[in-house]
């Protein structure tokens, strides 16, 4: 690997898939909402093009090529990030398949065509940048809404998906209301949604995870809780299957 690293970059494993990804301390590395929300997003035999925003390092385009052979694009602000994701991709020989831009989704539309994309992934900042940040750094740009908020990703998934296209988006669960309320806003009905929690002594979810239908009249599926540890701080049966299959 000498050569394809940089300084403070290291190789992580992704042992469902077989692959490396190279993350860094020095800026954000996926979490698991990123592992969870490549497994909820489905993907059909008559999908031609999918897009992930606010991609980080490429993490979910890289679980996603695991499950189908179809074109993936994605869109990232941070320069840094998007150079880590393509060398992932190259050495994990995804290159062809696998495209990331480095671009700021706010201006989507100068970049790519109006409906175009049969599904849209995004694990979008969590924080409403209500008080300015002391430090304006690769973590809190992947974290705050600094660059984008939930509004403007939103309009950005609008713009790309097709009709009855796809959005699937993972969020805090104590914004999940205003996530909803926000889809419907701009087109989606929401057809699935997952509450995602620590342990099942848990008092409050942590996540949610939502399958959005654009220019659909969908009736909402509530899923399941889904608990990433058992009892004693073990994995959940389900929890395990995500990382390893």
């Amino acid at each position: 690997m000498k050569g394809l690293l940089k300084e403070d970059e290291r190789l992580d494993e992704l042992y469902r898939e077989g692959m490396k990804i190279i993350q860094s301390s020095s800026v954000f590395s996926f979490s698991v909402d990123a592992l969870l929300l490549a497994n909820f997003t489905k993907i059909s035999k008559r999908d031609k093009r999918i897009m992930d925003l606010c991609s980080g390092n490429g993490i979910i385009p890289m679980l996603l090529s695991h499950r189908t052979k179809i074109p993936i694009d994605a869109v990232e602000v941070q320069e840094q990030l998007v150079s880590m994701a393509k060398r992932s991709y190259d050495m994990n020989d995804k290159s062809e398949q696998l495209n990331i831009y480095n671009i700021d989704i706010n201006n989507i539309k100068e970049h790519f065509e109006h409906s175009t994309y049969d599904v849209i992934t995004v694990n979008p900042p969590y924080f409403t940048n209500d008080q300015p940040l002391k430090v304006l750094g690769p973590h809190s740009i992947a974290r705050h809404e600094v660059m984008v908020d939930l509004e403007g990703v939103v309009r950005a998934a609008r713009y790309l998906v097709k009709n009855k296209g796809r959005l699937y988006i993972v969020h805090r669960a104590e914004r999940s209301a205003e996530v909803i309320f926000c889809l419907m806003n701009n087109g989606f009905r929401v057809k699935t949604q997952q509450y995602v929690y620590n342990d099942p002594a848990a008092g409050h979810a942590m996540f949610v995870i939502i399958e959005a239908l654009f220019h659909s009249q969908a009736y909402v599926d509530v899923l399941p809780p889904f608990y990433i540890y058992q009892e004693q701080d073990r994995y959940s049966k389900e929890m395990l299957e995500v990382y390893y299959g």
